[in-house]
């Protein structure tokens, strides 16, 4: 049995560095990235081996939230 394809992370579970998150975010610059966590927009990085990663689910949860408020804002 192969223990390592049980253990992996679903898809939108998995962690992606700045440069991933900023290619998901429409090709905005890693540095907007971390503004946007600064800012509290995205939440703060889990830290593997002092590289910053976030969630791939949190990414689209705040691309989520754009929407909704971009249809509550048009009413």
């Amino acid at each position: 049995m192969n223990q390592t394809a049980t253990l992996s992370p679903s898809h939108e579970e998995r962690l992606i560095d700045f440069k991933e998150t900023a290619h998901l975010l429409g090709d905005i610059s890693e540095r907007s990235v971390r503004r946007l966590i600064a800012r509290g927009d995205l939440p703060q990085p889990v830290k593997v081996l002092s590289a910053p990663r976030l969630y791939r689910s949190e990414v689209f949860a705040y691309l989520e939230k754009l929407k909704a408020k971009r249809t509550t804002n048009r009413r």
